[in-house]
């Protein structure tokens, strides 16, 4: 954990020019512009004193130490590239100060971390429907099955059913978790809306899954969020070659808190993983733009295509509706991802999938490549069909995640494999 300690960045600076310089100081390891990989279990200190003050710190004894002071002891509780690269994500987030990140091995690894270090058994955890089909798998089973925590579902588009939920639970309440856009159905939450409910009729932490838009195009502090977690995996990473995940937090001593709950649990990242990913932050602004250019084309030529029943994106919400005021208030733009709707069934989405050349058949989302894939058959196939249905979408729908390479190409592709349907 550390913030911008090397460089603090103006005011000014943009996002990619964040992304390229803070978090690493070239002098501190022998002027190489690049930083090193900390390929290390363990770490010398001074003397017996400092190792006990950093124990302390690390389980959660004494209060962090400020960024500066930090000092790694042990791979599984800090190394170098975790901090480097925590540095640098905290100082893309927008809305909030002094805000404290910490660095998993994975997504799932990050909420599931999050909820133990946050709740206690007989607590309530509400969350927002759809989420990605893992984190509902965790909400609705392991959380409460091996937890005791009591994990409420609710749709957080209606904010009147909202209302209603928190206060029910309000004395418990611990987390109110959402995920917007929601995955896959691209639903829009108010999270201002959903933050100022939280926080008038609770104590509870709004926690936003933000992996979608990334921070380059959604700032969850800024509408009233108290943690952001991220799948690390997908545009943070962006060239689908490590898994990972993040919490940031608003709120140090909590931060401190959730760092100290991975330290004793075990879970813990590789300094290789981290390094990539250090490495990717310097071209994470340009790789969400331009994946964003082609996926407003790629949805456009969807929308016009016999072959397709319905497609949601943001940019083609009709104009004045609840959902397109959410997103020109709330996002910066529309995104790389795409769900629609074939006409047919689950024959024609698979045949559609099965002839796709250029799109990959695979799950994930925010590569270089473009990937397609079906929500109720792959990603939320341990959904039942119920709450499938609830989230707005069925057998049919296909998600596509835009990456990439030439959007005509793109288009081309989908055009083709569409075709075998008609």
């Amino acid at each position: 954990m550390g913030k911008c300690d090397w460089k603090e960045p103006p005011n000014n600076w943009s996002h990619r020019t964040r992304a390229a310089h803070v978090g690493y100081d070239p002098f501190l390891s022998m002027g190489a512009v690049r930083p090193p990989i900390f390929s290390v279990s363990t770490f010398s200190v001074e003397n017996a004193a400092k190792l006990e003050n950093m124990f302390r710190r690390a389980y959660g004894f004494d209060a962090p130490l400020e960024p500066d002071e930090e000092w790694p002891v042990y791979t599984r509780v800090s190394n170098p590239n975790f901090i480097m690269l925590c540095d640098r994500l905290q100082c893309l987030e927008q809305g909030a100060e002094n805000v404290r990140a910490v660095y998993f091995p994975s997504g799932l690894s990050a909420i599931f971390t999050t909820v133990l270090a946050t709740c206690q058994p007989d607590d309530t955890l509400i969350f927002g429907y759809p989420v990605y089909g893992g984190t509902d798998h965790q909400f609705r089973h392991l959380i409460p099955e091996k937890l005791g925590i009591n994990v409420v579902p609710v749709d957080a588009t209606d904010l009147n059913e909202l209302e209603r939920t928190i206060k029910t639970h309000a004395s418990k309440l611990k987390i109110l978790f959402i995920e917007t856009p929601a995955n896959p159905s691209l639903a829009m939450i108010d999270l201002q809306a959903v933050a100022d409910l939280t926080h008038q009729l609770s104590d509870a932490a709004v926690v936003v899954d933000n992996t979608f838009m990334s921070p380059i195009l959604q700032h969850p502090f800024s509408f009233g969020a108290d943690i952001i977690v991220y799948s690390g995996t997908k545009s943070l990473g962006g060239h689908s070659d490590l898994i990972a995940g993040f919490v940031v937090d608003r709120d140090p001593q909590r931060a401190q808190k959730i760092h100290s709950t991975r330290v004793t649990t075990g879970p813990t990242p590789s300094a290789f993983d981290a390094w990539l990913l250090f490495r990717s932050f310097d071209t994470l602004e340009i790789r969400v733009l331009q994946a964003q250019a082609n996926a407003r084309k790629v949805a456009k030529f969807l929308e016009d295509h016999p072959a397709v029943e319905h497609v949601i994106y943001p940019d083609l919400f009709k104009k004045n509706s609840r959902e397109w005021k959410i997103f020109q208030r709330q996002c910066e733009g529309p995104g790389s991802m795409i769900t629609f709707d074939p006409k047919g069934g689950k024959k024609e989405a698979y045949a559609i999938l099965d002839n796709l050349q250029i799109f990959g058949l695979a799950v994930s989302l925010g590569g270089v490549e473009s990937l397609a894939e079906s929500p109720w058959f792959h990603t939320h196939l341990d959904v039942s069909d119920e709450d499938k249905r609830k989230s707005n979408f069925r057998p049919q729908t296909l998600r596509l995640s835009i990456g990439l390479e030439d959007a005509d190409d793109l288009c081309s592709d989908l055009d083709q494999a569409l075709k075998k349907i008609i």
